[in-house]
């Protein structure tokens, strides 16, 4: 990464109030064979922000050489109060990356260097609108966090890729709001899951609906083109997010995104007019 590309990161626009903290691991489970589930104590005093559903943290995963540390981004599955405990899944899989690296190695007791949190967007809960939701595995955790926050007046469809079936079960019973099971092969860096977009295609054009998607980025964007071109549906109806990318590093999408956020910046903008699947990849 370029030097000054990178010193933007630690700038007021791009920081947004988040903030450095160290994190003690103290639990590491596997709930599940595909998931990773780790417990890590953090000392804040924004016990209210920690607490917001669908948050993101970027972690430290590797040191690399003269340089910035190699980082992933995670989503907050849930955040104990009294303890100050976040929960995090991890999705494993066998390709050789600094994130699995990382993990193989952790124990409890380790000390992780992370960044945030970041508040994600959440569905557009302001309307009466019925919930339409798409995630596969590393979007369920974003899900877990936010049916906990659930509204009492928002009914919705869940539509789920993930070849843990069992996951399902951890999800809570909520009057209105379904779930449903997309049997896929599983997430694999070389392959193109579909599963999601062609439940997207067939959807009906209502007028009372919105949109949550979290997945592959190719899906993410034909899900969310979909929405807005065939559905017609209003931007703010239709809020899709790519969470990785079939075949590609995350350090190649954090390097590209670094890119398009620097341009951003050199015109005035910044991480307000940012769109991540405007990112080229």
């Amino acid at each position: 990464m370029k030097t000054q590309n990178v010193e933007l990161l630690e700038k007021e626009d791009h920081m947004s109030g988040m903030q450095h903290h160290e994190m003690t691991i103290t639990s590491l489970t596997q709930p599940f064979d595909s998931i990773i589930r780790l417990r890590g104590k953090i000392e804040t005093d924004q016990i209210e922000l920690w607490n917001t559903a669908n948050l993101a943290v970027r972690i430290d995963v590797e040191q690399s050489v003269n340089s910035r540390p190699i980082s992933r981004i995670y989503t907050i599955r849930s955040f104990d109060k009294l303890s100050q405990e976040i929960e995090i899944d991890l999705v494993r899989h066998s390709s050789p990356s600094p994130a699995m690296r990382w993990l193989n190695t952790l124990k409890i007791g380790a000390k992780v260097a992370l960044t945030g949190p970041r508040v994600h967007t959440n569905p557009n809960f302001e309307t009466s609108k019925k919930c339409y939701i798409f995630a596969d595995d590393t979007g369920i955790p974003a899900v877990y966090a936010m049916l906990h926050q659930w509204p009492e007046h928002v009914q919705a469809e869940i539509f789920l890729d993930t070849h843990e079936a069992e996951l399902l079960s951890e999800l809570p019973d909520i009057k209105g709001v379904n779930y449903h099971l997309i049997n896929q092969t599983g997430l694999k860096q070389n392959v193109q899951n579909q599963g999601l977009f062609e439940q997207v295609q067939q959807l009906e054009c209502i007028d009372e609906m919105t949109i949550w998607a979290a997945c592959e980025r190719q899906q993410a964007r034909q899900i969310r083109e979909f929405c807005l071109k065939q559905l017609k549906m209003a931007k703010e109806d239709v809020r899709v997010f790519g969470y990785w990318k079939a075949g590609v590093s995350s350090s190649v999408i954090d390097e590209a995104r670094l890119e398009h956020y620097s341009k951003l910046v050199q015109q005035g903008q910044g991480l307000t007019e940012f769109d991540d699947l405007d990112v080229k990849i």
